[in-house]
Protein backbone atom coordinates (compact mmCIF):
# COMPACT_ATOMS: atom_id res chain seq x y z
CA UNK A 1 0.00 0.00 0.00
CA UNK A 2 1.20 3.81 -0.27
CA UNK A 3 3.15 5.51 2.86
CA UNK A 4 0.36 7.94 2.47
CA UNK A 5 -2.26 8.17 4.84
CA UNK A 6 -5.85 9.39 4.24
CA UNK A 7 -8.53 10.22 7.17
CA UNK A 8 -11.57 11.12 4.85
CA UNK A 9 -14.48 8.68 4.77
CA UNK A 10 -13.22 7.90 1.52
CA UNK A 11 -9.65 6.65 2.74
CA UNK A 12 -10.26 2.86 1.44
CA UNK A 13 -11.23 4.14 -1.53
CA UNK A 14 -8.32 6.45 -2.15
CA UNK A 15 -5.86 3.45 -1.67
CA UNK A 16 -7.20 1.60 -3.33
CA UNK A 17 -7.03 3.65 -6.84
CA UNK A 18 -4.14 4.49 -5.93
CA UNK A 19 -3.19 1.35 -5.43
CA UNK A 20 -4.81 0.33 -8.79
CA UNK A 21 -2.73 2.98 -10.67
CA UNK A 22 -0.13 1.52 -9.29
CA UNK A 23 -0.72 -1.97 -10.31
CA UNK A 24 -1.63 -0.91 -14.04
CA UNK A 25 1.88 0.51 -14.21
CA UNK A 26 0.57 4.54 -14.41
CA UNK A 27 2.34 7.26 -12.59
CA UNK A 28 0.99 7.49 -9.02
CA UNK A 29 3.15 9.75 -7.12
CA UNK A 30 1.95 13.06 -8.06
CA UNK A 31 -1.96 11.50 -8.14
CA UNK A 32 -1.53 10.09 -4.71
CA UNK A 33 -0.44 14.31 -3.06
CA UNK A 34 -3.58 15.21 -5.08
CA UNK A 35 -5.68 12.95 -3.34
CA UNK A 36 -4.02 13.83 -0.10
CA UNK A 37 -5.00 17.08 -0.34
CA UNK A 38 -8.60 16.07 -1.65
CA UNK A 39 -8.74 13.92 1.06
CA UNK A 40 -7.95 17.17 3.49
CA UNK A 41 -10.27 18.80 1.97
CA UNK A 42 -13.21 16.38 2.55
CA UNK A 43 -12.44 16.30 5.96
CA UNK A 44 -12.04 19.81 6.74
CA UNK A 45 -15.84 19.79 4.83
CA UNK A 46 -16.84 17.46 7.36
CA UNK A 47 -18.25 14.91 4.61
CA UNK A 48 -19.88 12.14 6.16
CA UNK A 49 -21.64 9.90 3.33
CA UNK A 50 -19.54 8.58 0.96
CA UNK A 51 -21.03 10.68 -2.03
CA UNK A 52 -19.53 13.72 -3.92
CA UNK A 53 -22.21 16.17 -5.09
CA UNK A 54 -21.45 18.49 -7.95
CA UNK A 55 -21.98 21.47 -5.51
CA UNK A 56 -18.75 20.35 -3.78
CA UNK A 57 -16.73 19.78 -7.05
CA UNK A 58 -17.32 23.60 -8.04
CA UNK A 59 -16.38 24.54 -4.57
CA UNK A 60 -12.98 22.40 -4.97
CA UNK A 61 -12.46 23.74 -8.72
CA UNK A 62 -12.96 27.69 -7.28
CA UNK A 63 -10.59 26.89 -4.50
CA UNK A 64 -7.84 29.61 -4.21
CA UNK A 65 -4.55 28.50 -3.92
CA UNK A 66 -0.80 29.61 -4.31
CA UNK A 67 0.04 27.37 -7.18
CA UNK A 68 0.86 27.12 -10.74
CA UNK A 69 -1.43 26.87 -13.50
CA UNK A 70 0.21 23.39 -14.05
CA UNK A 71 -0.77 22.33 -10.36
CA UNK A 72 -4.23 23.87 -10.24
CA UNK A 73 -5.09 21.80 -13.54
CA UNK A 74 -4.06 18.74 -12.18
CA UNK A 75 -5.97 19.26 -8.80
CA UNK A 76 -8.64 19.23 -10.73
CA UNK A 77 -8.21 16.50 -12.67
CA UNK A 78 -7.29 14.33 -9.82
CA UNK A 79 -10.61 15.20 -8.60
CA UNK A 80 -12.53 14.58 -11.64
CA UNK A 81 -10.37 10.83 -11.99
CA UNK A 82 -11.81 9.96 -8.44
CA UNK A 83 -14.92 10.74 -9.22
CA UNK A 84 -15.40 8.64 -12.19
CA UNK A 85 -13.43 5.93 -10.20
CA UNK A 86 -16.60 6.15 -7.37
CA UNK A 87 -19.21 5.98 -10.22
CA UNK A 88 -17.35 3.14 -12.10
CA UNK A 89 -15.02 1.01 -10.51
CA UNK A 90 -16.03 1.36 -7.17
CA UNK A 91 -19.24 0.19 -7.99
CA UNK A 92 -17.96 -2.93 -8.97
CA UNK A 93 -18.37 -6.22 -5.87
CA UNK A 94 -15.04 -6.81 -4.11
CA UNK A 95 -15.70 -10.57 -5.89
CA UNK A 96 -16.09 -8.97 -9.29
CA UNK A 97 -12.90 -6.88 -9.03
CA UNK A 98 -10.98 -10.07 -8.12
CA UNK A 99 -12.40 -12.27 -11.13
CA UNK A 100 -11.32 -8.69 -13.50
CA UNK A 101 -7.70 -8.93 -11.63
CA UNK A 102 -7.27 -12.77 -12.22
CA UNK A 103 -8.29 -12.23 -16.21
CA UNK A 104 -5.76 -9.83 -16.23
CA UNK A 105 -3.01 -11.70 -14.79
CA UNK A 106 -4.09 -14.43 -17.07
CA UNK A 107 -3.70 -11.72 -20.04
CA UNK A 108 0.15 -10.91 -18.84
CA UNK A 109 1.26 -14.85 -18.81
CA UNK A 110 -0.37 -15.27 -22.03
CA UNK A 111 2.08 -12.23 -23.28
CA UNK A 112 4.90 -13.57 -21.35
CA UNK A 113 5.37 -16.95 -21.64
CA UNK A 114 3.04 -17.66 -24.84
CA UNK A 115 4.01 -15.27 -27.04
CA UNK A 116 7.38 -14.57 -25.66
CA UNK A 117 6.97 -10.70 -25.27
CA UNK A 118 8.58 -8.68 -22.73
CA UNK A 119 6.29 -6.74 -20.93
CA UNK A 120 8.51 -3.85 -20.05
CA UNK A 121 8.55 -3.58 -23.88
CA UNK A 122 4.76 -4.13 -24.43
CA UNK A 123 3.20 -1.12 -25.21
CA UNK A 124 0.22 0.47 -25.84
CA UNK A 125 -0.08 -0.30 -29.48
CA UNK A 126 0.61 -4.03 -28.77
CA UNK A 127 -2.99 -4.55 -27.11
CA UNK A 128 -5.41 -5.32 -29.99
CA UNK A 129 -8.30 -7.27 -30.99
CA UNK A 130 -5.79 -10.09 -32.49
CA UNK A 131 -3.88 -10.07 -29.67
CA UNK A 132 -7.58 -10.86 -27.41
CA UNK A 133 -8.91 -13.02 -29.93
CA UNK A 134 -5.78 -15.01 -29.84
CA UNK A 135 -5.82 -14.79 -25.90
CA UNK A 136 -8.83 -16.17 -25.98
CA UNK A 137 -8.36 -19.38 -28.26
CA UNK A 138 -5.33 -20.19 -26.37
CA UNK A 139 -7.71 -19.60 -23.07
CA UNK A 140 -10.43 -22.67 -24.66
CA UNK A 141 -7.79 -25.08 -25.98
CA UNK A 142 -6.47 -25.38 -22.45
CA UNK A 143 -9.88 -26.68 -21.15
CA UNK A 144 -11.56 -23.51 -20.50
CA UNK A 145 -15.42 -23.78 -21.39
CA UNK A 146 -16.82 -20.73 -23.60
CA UNK A 147 -18.56 -19.38 -20.87
CA UNK A 148 -15.33 -18.66 -18.97
CA UNK A 149 -13.87 -17.24 -22.08
CA UNK A 150 -16.76 -14.97 -22.20
CA UNK A 151 -16.27 -14.06 -18.50
CA UNK A 152 -12.96 -12.86 -19.26
CA UNK A 153 -13.90 -11.36 -22.18
CA UNK A 154 -16.51 -9.34 -20.07
CA UNK A 155 -13.37 -8.04 -18.16
CA UNK A 156 -10.95 -7.29 -20.69
CA UNK A 157 -13.58 -5.17 -22.20
CA UNK A 158 -14.10 -3.45 -19.17
CA UNK A 159 -10.25 -2.83 -19.24
CA UNK A 160 -10.14 -0.92 -22.40
CA UNK A 161 -13.01 1.14 -21.67
CA UNK A 162 -11.46 2.25 -18.74
CA UNK A 163 -7.99 2.22 -20.63
CA UNK A 164 -9.83 4.52 -23.53
CA UNK A 165 -11.10 6.63 -20.26
CA UNK A 166 -7.46 7.19 -19.21
CA UNK A 167 -6.88 8.51 -22.28
CA UNK A 168 -4.33 5.62 -22.94
CA UNK A 169 -5.53 4.33 -26.51
CA UNK A 170 -8.84 4.32 -28.57
CA UNK A 171 -9.71 0.43 -28.02
CA UNK A 172 -13.23 0.19 -29.56
CA UNK A 173 -11.65 -2.60 -31.67
CA UNK A 174 -11.77 -4.72 -28.28
CA UNK A 175 -14.68 -3.81 -27.53
CA UNK A 176 -16.54 -4.81 -30.77
CA UNK A 177 -15.17 -8.16 -29.77
CA UNK A 178 -18.30 -10.90 -29.72
CA UNK A 179 -18.72 -13.20 -27.09
CA UNK A 180 -19.14 -16.85 -28.71
CA UNK A 181 -22.17 -19.04 -27.76
CA UNK A 182 -21.65 -21.71 -25.34
CA UNK A 183 -23.83 -24.21 -25.14
CA UNK A 184 -26.00 -24.62 -22.35
CA UNK A 185 -24.91 -26.96 -19.63
CA UNK A 186 -27.25 -30.32 -17.61
CA UNK A 187 -28.12 -28.96 -14.18
CA UNK A 188 -26.61 -31.54 -12.11
CA UNK A 189 -28.04 -31.78 -8.55
CA UNK A 190 -28.58 -34.82 -5.66
CA UNK A 191 -31.82 -36.55 -4.45
CA UNK A 192 -32.96 -35.74 -1.80
CA UNK A 193 -31.69 -39.28 -0.01
CA UNK A 194 -27.88 -38.70 -1.75
CA UNK A 195 -27.79 -35.24 -0.24
CA UNK A 196 -28.80 -36.03 3.08
CA UNK A 197 -26.50 -39.20 3.42
CA UNK A 198 -23.80 -36.55 2.60
CA UNK A 199 -24.92 -34.09 5.40
CA UNK A 200 -25.01 -36.55 7.81
CA UNK A 201 -21.81 -38.02 7.08
CA UNK A 202 -19.58 -35.79 9.24
CA UNK A 203 -19.09 -36.93 13.03
CA UNK A 204 -20.74 -34.04 15.32
CA UNK A 205 -19.28 -35.41 18.40
CA UNK A 206 -15.81 -33.44 17.29
CA UNK A 207 -15.08 -29.80 16.89
CA UNK A 208 -13.97 -30.33 13.22
CA UNK A 209 -16.74 -32.73 12.39
CA UNK A 210 -19.41 -30.22 13.78
CA UNK A 211 -18.13 -27.28 11.72
CA UNK A 212 -18.21 -29.31 8.96
CA UNK A 213 -21.84 -30.70 9.55
CA UNK A 214 -22.89 -26.92 9.60
CA UNK A 215 -21.39 -26.00 6.51
CA UNK A 216 -22.88 -28.61 4.34
CA UNK A 217 -26.16 -28.14 5.91
CA UNK A 218 -25.99 -24.52 5.59
CA UNK A 219 -24.96 -24.88 1.77
CA UNK A 220 -28.04 -26.77 0.87
CA UNK A 221 -30.55 -25.32 3.29
CA UNK A 222 -29.98 -21.69 2.46
CA UNK A 223 -29.23 -22.21 -1.11
CA UNK A 224 -26.40 -20.13 -0.55
CA UNK A 225 -23.86 -19.77 -3.12
CA UNK A 226 -20.34 -20.39 -1.92
CA UNK A 227 -18.89 -16.53 -1.46
CA UNK A 228 -22.05 -15.87 0.59
CA UNK A 229 -21.37 -18.80 2.70
CA UNK A 230 -17.16 -17.47 3.53
CA UNK A 231 -18.83 -14.15 4.17
CA UNK A 232 -21.18 -15.22 6.89
CA UNK A 233 -20.76 -13.79 10.27
CA UNK A 234 -22.41 -14.64 13.88
CA UNK A 235 -24.65 -11.49 13.43
CA UNK A 236 -26.13 -12.62 10.07
CA UNK A 237 -28.12 -15.11 11.34
CA UNK A 238 -31.94 -14.87 13.49
CA UNK A 239 -32.65 -18.07 15.35
CA UNK A 240 -35.53 -17.94 16.71
CA UNK A 241 -39.39 -18.40 15.72
CA UNK A 242 -38.75 -18.28 12.21
CA UNK A 243 -35.07 -18.59 12.04
CA UNK A 244 -33.36 -16.72 8.86
CA UNK A 245 -30.07 -15.81 7.35
CA UNK A 246 -28.72 -12.42 5.65
CA UNK A 247 -26.79 -13.60 2.84
CA UNK A 248 -24.26 -10.80 0.70
CA UNK A 249 -24.97 -12.06 -2.46
CA UNK A 250 -24.01 -10.61 -6.35
CA UNK A 251 -23.68 -7.03 -7.07
CA UNK A 252 -23.61 -6.14 -3.03
CA UNK A 253 -27.13 -7.31 -2.91
CA UNK A 254 -28.34 -8.64 0.73
CA UNK A 255 -31.66 -11.14 0.78
CA UNK A 256 -33.22 -12.59 3.82
CA UNK A 257 -33.73 -16.36 3.76
CA UNK A 258 -35.83 -18.68 6.09
CA UNK A 259 -33.80 -21.57 7.24
CA UNK A 260 -35.15 -24.83 8.59
CA UNK A 261 -36.09 -25.44 12.43
CA UNK A 262 -33.45 -28.26 12.28
CA UNK A 263 -30.42 -26.22 10.75
CA UNK A 264 -31.54 -23.34 13.24
CA UNK A 265 -31.44 -25.68 16.15
CA UNK A 266 -27.74 -27.41 14.74
CA UNK A 267 -26.28 -23.79 14.55
CA UNK A 268 -27.65 -22.73 18.39
CA UNK A 269 -25.52 -25.98 19.07
CA UNK A 270 -22.62 -24.91 16.95
CA UNK A 271 -22.59 -21.24 18.26
CA UNK A 272 -23.37 -22.02 21.71
CA UNK A 273 -20.29 -24.99 22.29
CA UNK A 274 -17.59 -22.52 19.69
CA UNK A 275 -18.57 -18.86 19.70
CA UNK A 276 -20.36 -17.87 22.30
CA UNK A 277 -18.21 -15.29 23.22
CA UNK A 278 -17.65 -14.07 19.51
CA UNK A 279 -18.15 -10.98 18.28
CA UNK A 280 -20.92 -10.26 15.58
CA UNK A 281 -18.25 -9.42 13.12
CA UNK A 282 -16.66 -12.95 13.71
CA UNK A 283 -16.77 -15.76 10.78
CA UNK A 284 -19.41 -18.33 11.87
CA UNK A 285 -17.31 -20.86 10.09
CA UNK A 286 -13.43 -20.97 9.98
CA UNK A 287 -10.63 -22.87 8.43
CA UNK A 288 -8.19 -25.26 11.03
CA UNK A 289 -5.83 -22.12 11.57
CA UNK A 290 -9.09 -19.99 12.67
CA UNK A 291 -9.24 -17.54 9.65
CA UNK A 292 -12.07 -17.30 7.64
CA UNK A 293 -12.46 -20.23 5.00
CA UNK A 294 -12.11 -20.12 1.19
CA UNK A 295 -13.98 -21.33 -1.45
CA UNK A 296 -10.94 -23.97 -2.32
CA UNK A 297 -11.44 -24.97 1.94
CA UNK A 298 -14.92 -26.15 1.46
CA UNK A 299 -14.14 -27.89 -1.87
CA UNK A 300 -12.18 -29.71 0.00
CA UNK A 301 -14.58 -30.23 2.81
CA UNK A 302 -17.20 -31.52 0.36
CA UNK A 303 -14.89 -33.81 -1.66
CA UNK A 304 -13.37 -35.41 1.66
CA UNK A 305 -17.06 -36.62 3.13
CA UNK A 306 -18.07 -37.62 -1.14
CA UNK A 307 -15.16 -39.76 -0.95
CA UNK A 308 -16.22 -41.62 2.65
CA UNK A 309 -19.63 -41.71 1.28
CA UNK A 310 -18.34 -43.46 -2.08
CA UNK A 311 -16.89 -46.30 0.54
CA UNK A 312 -20.14 -47.44 0.98
CA UNK A 313 -22.11 -46.34 -2.06
CA UNK A 314 -20.92 -46.73 -5.32
CA UNK A 315 -23.62 -45.55 -7.03
CA UNK A 316 -23.17 -42.09 -5.38
CA UNK A 317 -21.87 -39.44 -7.95
CA UNK A 318 -18.03 -38.83 -7.66
CA UNK A 319 -17.63 -34.94 -8.89
CA UNK A 320 -19.90 -33.05 -6.18
CA UNK A 321 -19.21 -29.19 -6.07
CA UNK A 322 -20.02 -26.53 -4.13
CA UNK A 323 -22.94 -25.11 -6.81
CA UNK A 324 -24.69 -28.34 -6.41
CA UNK A 325 -26.05 -27.82 -3.31
CA UNK A 326 -27.70 -24.82 -4.68
CA UNK A 327 -29.22 -26.84 -7.88
CA UNK A 328 -29.87 -29.58 -5.09
CA UNK A 329 -31.98 -27.08 -3.28
CA UNK A 330 -33.61 -25.33 -6.27
CA UNK A 331 -34.58 -28.91 -7.52
CA UNK A 332 -36.38 -30.04 -4.53
CA UNK A 333 -38.48 -26.90 -3.18
CA UNK A 334 -39.52 -27.40 -7.30
CA UNK A 335 -40.36 -31.05 -6.96
CA UNK A 336 -42.18 -30.16 -3.73
CA UNK A 337 -44.89 -27.74 -5.69
CA UNK A 338 -42.90 -24.37 -4.45
CA UNK A 339 -43.75 -21.50 -6.80
CA UNK A 340 -41.11 -20.59 -8.86
CA UNK A 341 -41.36 -16.75 -8.47
CA UNK A 342 -40.31 -17.60 -4.13
CA UNK A 343 -38.15 -19.90 -5.98
CA UNK A 344 -36.37 -17.19 -7.82
CA UNK A 345 -36.17 -14.77 -4.93
CA UNK A 346 -34.68 -17.34 -2.47
CA UNK A 347 -31.82 -17.80 -4.39
CA UNK A 348 -31.03 -14.31 -5.76
CA UNK A 349 -31.90 -14.34 -9.35
CA UNK A 350 -32.54 -10.70 -10.75
CA UNK A 351 -34.20 -12.29 -13.67
CA UNK A 352 -36.97 -15.44 -13.66
CA UNK A 353 -35.17 -16.68 -16.62
CA UNK A 354 -32.16 -18.02 -14.86
CA UNK A 355 -34.37 -20.06 -12.20
CA UNK A 356 -36.49 -21.37 -15.14
CA UNK A 357 -33.40 -23.40 -16.13
CA UNK A 358 -34.96 -25.76 -13.32
CA UNK A 359 -38.32 -26.27 -14.63
CA UNK A 360 -36.37 -27.56 -17.64
CA UNK A 361 -34.73 -29.86 -16.12
CA UNK A 362 -37.69 -31.26 -13.82
CA UNK A 363 -38.37 -34.43 -15.41
CA UNK A 364 -41.42 -35.25 -13.02
CA UNK A 365 -43.59 -32.05 -14.49
CA UNK A 366 -42.39 -33.18 -18.04
CA UNK A 367 -43.63 -36.80 -17.02
CA UNK A 368 -47.01 -35.52 -15.74
CA UNK A 369 -47.26 -33.05 -19.18
CA UNK A 370 -46.79 -36.26 -21.06
CA UNK A 371 -49.14 -38.15 -19.51
CA UNK A 372 -51.87 -35.43 -19.57
CA UNK A 373 -51.43 -35.63 -23.22
CA UNK A 374 -50.84 -39.20 -24.08
CA UNK A 375 -53.63 -41.21 -26.31
CA UNK A 376 -56.11 -43.32 -24.44
CA UNK A 377 -55.03 -46.70 -25.35
CA UNK A 378 -57.04 -49.41 -23.60
CA UNK A 379 -55.53 -52.19 -21.06
CA UNK A 380 -54.89 -55.54 -23.21
CA UNK A 381 -57.22 -57.09 -20.03
CA UNK A 382 -60.68 -55.21 -20.95
CA UNK A 383 -60.41 -57.13 -24.93
CA UNK A 384 -62.21 -59.65 -25.09
CA UNK A 385 -61.16 -63.25 -25.17
CA UNK A 386 -61.56 -65.05 -28.41
CA UNK A 387 -60.34 -68.44 -26.71
CA UNK A 388 -63.98 -68.09 -24.87
CA UNK A 389 -66.22 -67.57 -27.90
CA UNK A 390 -67.33 -71.03 -28.80
CA UNK A 391 -69.39 -70.37 -32.30
CA UNK A 392 -66.04 -68.54 -33.35
CA UNK A 393 -64.16 -71.70 -32.39
CA UNK A 394 -66.44 -73.94 -34.13
CA UNK A 395 -66.81 -72.33 -37.04
CA UNK A 396 -62.72 -72.27 -37.44
CA UNK A 397 -62.76 -75.72 -36.96
CA UNK A 398 -65.17 -76.41 -39.44
CA UNK A 399 -62.67 -74.86 -42.26
CA UNK A 400 -61.16 -77.59 -44.14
Amino acid sequence: MTDITYHSVFQKEFQDLVELKKALGFEYTAEAAAFKRIDAFFTQSSLLEKRISKELCDVWYRKRTYESVNNQSHRISAMRVFSRYLNDIGGYSKNTILSYRDTLKLLLRYIGMEKEISLRAFQTKDFHRDLIIEFLEWYRKNGASSSAANQRLVAIKTFADYAQLECISPLLEISGIKAKKSAAKEVAFLSVEQMSELINKPDVNTPTGFRHRVILTLLYDSGCRVQELCDLTVADFFLNTNSTVRLHGKGNKFRTVVISDETANLLKGYISRYLSNALGTQPLVTNRYHQKIDRDGIRYIINKYVIEVRKSTLSFPEKIHCHMFRHSKAMHMLEAGINIVYIRDFLGHEDISTTMIYVRTDNRLKNEAINKLAPKVRNETDLPDWNKDKNLMDFLNSLK
